[in-house]
């Protein structure tokens, strides 16, 4: 066909998709010029397909928000209890190196002192009457040094009361401790605080609790909130001396929060307004259990922007899936099927509804004007030929360069001639990028044949359109 542009019209009945009727509009913004008419264009283009876009990810969104939300719960429940055996677990640590000091206690040896207060290795000794203090400063350090490995700054205070109540050891000192001691009138007073907290003889106690962990209380003079271990010293069945071990109240707090952030969960320790909650107590406590619970709030703040961010990326992954898909069955520029993807059907058709379109003079249009123009040209007709065509019965095909196959719904000659005429006077009646440009058409209609040889006998009828001086439509017999 020398420098004619060809399209091609087949019918099988086969829907025309609506994005072939969406890429020549994009190229007809692309050619407008940047004026209002393109600004104009724009919105009509891309205000439907957004929303369009915002209505599918809203709904993306929801469903992934819903299913990540019981995923992140039913997690979060499976990390509460592994937490709590984790807490549980800390307090047997810090009571396991408590006890060892009973070994350093009842091997220490003892010097004889004044009364008054003294400081040795950070820790302050304060006698009441002069007697034989043993020397615990050294291994009172060491318990700090091995608790604060396990609890950090969580470990308050650690102090030793001799019984009979003739001295203390305190790390560090505190006024409170000073002041009970102050009030100590009898010898035996340690005895009845380990009788009173139901410690007495622990020693017998071989798996079970031979110390106690109080409930939370505000120590006076400090206002902190603290739990304290009381762990009792026997030797040979004589209780020789109360260890005490402070813990802040926060350290439970401090480490659901450090459990959070390392496992990003969102345990609580909250007793109010859980969707989900569990409580325990400590080891070796019988008062004031603790909880740990999984509030809606919580999760919703957590999942939000990272479902939104799956959202998006599934949705930037489909949306290029899609379009790899487009590209590969569609021309970008008229918005016609691909050859290459439509052939195959061709090839395997029998029955046909053919026109083949030529562009009149279009060598002539590109020599002159330029192949941009040549291009405006080729997209504003395939615009006018979509807009001829039935969108929900017949679709087009680039057929390779210049040339392009169309599927149409016709199955005689009389109403594929008419479309034929239709499509042409379509194209006749008004400029083409400002030129006056003609196409001439050659058709056929065969219920029983080859693709081949129905396409030879259209190109046949189109080469007679244009000897008889173009502009023109002729059926194949």
């Amino acid at each position: 066909m020398g420098g004619y542009v060809r399209l091609s019209l087949i019918g099988d009945n086969v829907s025309l998709y609506k994005k072939q009727r969406l890429i020549p509009f994009i190229v007809a913004i692309y050619f407008a010029p940047f004026t209002t008419q393109r600004m104009t264009m724009l919105r009509r283009l891309m205000l439907p397909q957004l929303k369009s876009y915002i209505f599918i990810i809203l709904k993306m969104w929801t469903l992934i928000f819903c299913v990540c939300l019981i995923c992140y719960f039913f997690f979060n429940v499976i990390s509460v209890n592994r937490l709590e055996r984790e807490i549980v677990d800390d307090y047997k640590s810090v009571y396991s190196i408590s006890r060892r000091f009973s070994s350093y206690y009842n091997n220490a040896t003892a010097i004889t002192l004044d009364e008054g207060r003294y400081f040795r290795n950070d820790v302050t000794v304060v006698v009441t009457r002069d007697t034989e203090v043993k020397v615990l400063s050294e291994g009172i350090s060491k318990l700090r040094t091995e608790l604060e490995k396990l609890i950090g700054d969580n470990l308050w205070t650690i102090a030793v009361f001799q019984n009979p109540s003739s001295y203390f050891h305190l790390d560090p000192i505190r006024d409170s401790y000073e002041q009970f001691y102050e009030k100590i009138e009898e010898d035996n007073v340690i005895s009845h605080i380990v009788d009173n907290e139901n410690l007495k003889q622990t020693y017998q106690s071989f798996y079970g609790c031979n110390l106690k962990l109080t409930e939370k209380y505000i120590e006076d003079g400090t206002s902190e909130n603290i739990r304290s271990i009381y762990y009792p010293i026997y030797n040979k069945r004589h209780l020789d001396a109360l260890l005490v071990v402070d813990i802040k109240a926060s350290l439970l707090h401090e480490r659901i929060e450090h459990y959070n952030k390392i496992k990003n969960m969102v345990v609580n320790s909250q007793n109010k307004n859980n969707l989900y909650q569990k409580s325990a107590y400590l080891p070796c406590s019988e008062l004031d259990p603790f909880t740990l619970g999984i509030n809606l709030v919580d999760l919703i703040k957590k999942i939000i922007f990272p479902s939104l961010f799956i959202t998006l990326a599934l949705f930037a992954i489909g949306y290029n899936v899609k379009r790899s898909k487009f590209l590969l069955q569609y021309d970008t520029m008229t918005g016609f099927y691909r050859r290459d993807f439509y052939e195959k059907r061709l090839k395997k058709m029998k029955a046909f509804s053919l026109l083949i379109i030529d562009i009149d003079n279009f060598k002539q249009i590109n020599d002159t004007y330029g192949h941009k123009k040549g291009d405006e040209v080729i997209q504003q007709i395939a615009q006018r030929i979509l807009a001829s065509v039935r969108s929900n019965q017949d679709y087009c095909i680039r057929w390779g360069g210049e040339e392009f196959i169309i599927l149409l719904d016709s199955v005689s000659v009389t109403n594929s001639e008419e479309k034929a005429e239709r499509i042409r006077a379509e194209i006749e009646k008004e400029l083409i990028a400002d030129l006056h440009v003609t196409v001439s058409i050659g058709g056929v209609v065969d219920d029983d044949t080859t693709f081949s040889d129905a396409y030879k006998r259209a190109d046949a009828a189109l080469y007679q359109s244009k000897n008889n001086g173009r502009n023109r439509v002729t059926m194949a017999n």
